[in-house]
């Protein structure tokens, strides 16, 4: 999928599931705002993308996921929760991450 076909569907769809070959061609696009390595799940990023904020992550299974939000300050609670519950996993916890879609 071509990076603006991605920027139009966001607007339909709260989450979008990509394929892994689609994900260098949208970080080229992308303004990337904070990127995370999670040190379990690769990389989750905030993004900026003609104006639209999105936060990029990906499951432990490999799916690529890019979210729709609100605001740059609500990527960046989102992420910050992410990360605490990273955390918390490596700390055995147990705990697991839900992927809403």
């Amino acid at each position: 999928m071509k990076p603006r076909d991605l920027i139009d569907e966001m607007e339909g769809q709260a989450i979008l599931t990509l394929e892994r070959e689609d994900l260098p061609r949208l970080l080229e696009v992308a303004e990337t705002i904070r990127a995370d390595d999670t040190g379990l799940s690769g990389w989750i990023r905030i993004l900026s993308i003609d104006g639209r904020v999105a936060v990029q992550e990906q499951t432990p299974d490999g799916e690529v996921l890019l979210r729709r939000l609100a605001s740059r300050e609500a990527a960046e609670r989102f992420v910050d929760g992410r990360l605490a519950s990273y955390e918390r996993m490596w700390d055995g916890c147990g705990c697991k991450i839900e992927y809403h879609r």
